[in-house]
């Protein structure tokens, strides 16, 4: 079982750098187009013209999507640490220690586990 456990949160893990890298990517994006209406502004644009024309309401929205995928996959991920971590013997206090959460969260996501 815990040789599954194992693939689950090595899995978890690399899902969770695409998801951290994917974010990154759009937050970039965003910060981009955010500095060229602040150059338009700077210009003397009116605030609404300077914004036109970007694709500031898609790349939010991009945003928003990807940062809702990095938290679900933080969460798989602090799941699947919480299986393994219990089937190798660690407790729950060793356990949140180790992801950077109090015991009492470790145990209110190890009943999702069960």
């Amino acid at each position: 079982m815990a040789a599954l456990s194992r693939r689950r949160l090595i899995r978890s893990i690399r899902e969770l750098a695409e998801a951290s890298a994917d974010l990154r990517e759009n937050l970039q994006r965003y910060e981009r187009s955010m500095s060229r209406i602040a150059e338009r502004l700077e210009k003397g644009e009116n605030a609404v013209r300077a914004a036109n024309g970007t694709s500031i309401p898609s790349e939010r929205r991009r945003v928003t999507e990807a940062i809702e995928d990095f938290e679900a996959a933080r969460h798989q991920l602090r799941l699947a640490l919480i299986v393994l971590g219990r089937e190798e013997g660690a407790s729950l206090t060793e356990i949140g220690e180790a992801l950077g959460i109090s015991r009492q969260l470790a145990s209110r996501l190890a009943g999702e586990t069960e």
